[in-house]
């Protein structure tokens, strides 16, 4: 039975994971689930860790392949690194059966890696309830338990700045509030986490701050300045993204291109078509994508752009 095979593999500690025995693995059904969880618990912990970071990586290369009830299976295990992973994932899982175990873990996990990693996860979600995409009694859930956290100050710092950045798509007066303290915060993550929340609100009364942060002196808060300008997908902010196309750091240039790519219109196109003469590989191909994401918002029928 190919299943027992995959199983006697995992078990065998020390040994080269295989991905075709981990295939296995994939579209288990519940019978197939119970005998891998019997096996599974028996597994050394750093096997077991291994093995759930190489199912995601399997899982990103291929589309076909579906681990995703051995990950909900594992947001129960007693190794918070095999809960971590888990998460991780089940990134690209938007059923909202995943919900109520988010949810859960951000409230009661023991480890302060793993709620972050739950809060971070719920973003998903936030941002689905605003699209209408699922029930209004799960985004009020999500909401709920994402405030809760980012409210309670004997939380660790990094899941309020995780629960901040997941909670900002609902866009409300009591979010706002959170963000200008994060904003306000001598904490340079944190800092961080306001810009980024501020782009996930859609709200354009950010901008102000966000164009006086493309100034910063600090590299990390330029990029996210510049990303969250990308996400308010507003015209007003093109020409200070054009400036930070000669930044000093070559991550905050490909955030320029990227938010240039988002906005679009005829300024941030010919910015962008300068880039690819610049003779930096990285930043012509940004360029490059960027140019094909305007040329597929003004064109969706278009299957290349014309360079």
């Amino acid at each position: 039975m190919p299943l027992e095979n995959c199983l006697q593999h995992i078990a065998e500690d020390g040994t080269a994971l295989s991905a075709s025995a981990l295939t296995e693995l994939s579209d288990l059904s519940p019978g197939e689930l119970g005998r891998f969880a019997r096996a599974w618990f028996r597994v050394l912990n750093e096997r077991r860790e291994k093995v759930i970071e190489r199912l995601a990586e399997m899982a990103e290369e291929n589309a076909e392949l579906d681990f995703n009830a051995v990950f909900k299976m594992c947001l129960k295990d007693p190794d918070e690194g095999v809960r971590q992973k888990a998460i991780a994932g089940l990134w690209e899982f938007e059923d909202r059966s995943l919900i109520t175990y988010l949810v859960e873990i951000l409230k009661s996990d023991r480890s302060g890696q793993v709620r972050a990693s739950a809060a971070a996860a719920l973003g998903k979600f936030a941002s689905l309830a605003q699209d209408g995409k699922i029930l209004s009694k799960d985004g009020e859930m999500v909401k709920n338990a994402l405030m809760r956290a980012l409210q309670d100050d004997k939380e660790w710092l990094e899941v309020r700045r995780r629960a901040l950045e997941s909670v900002a798509p609902f866009n409300a007066p009591d979010i706002d509030e959170h963000v200008q303290w994060a904003y306000d915060s001598d904490d340079l993550d944190l800092k961080c986490s306001s810009l980024y929340a501020m782009g996930k609100t859609g709200d354009s009364k950010w901008l102000p701050l966000l164009f006086r942060e493309l100034q910063n002196p600090s590299p990390p808060i330029r990029y996210e300045a510049a990303t969250a300008c990308g996400e308010l997908d507003n015209e007003e902010a093109t020409p200070h993204l054009v400036s930070l196309l000669h930044d000093d750091d070559l991550q905050v240039q490909l955030a320029a291109i990227n938010s240039l790519g988002a906005i679009g219109g005829p300024l941030a196109k010919r910015a962008l078509r300068r880039c690819l003469k610049e003779g930096d590989s990285a930043l012509e191909d940004a360029a490059r994508d960027a140019l094909e994401n305007i040329q597929a918002m003004e064109d969706p029928l278009a299957f290349s752009y014309e360079l």
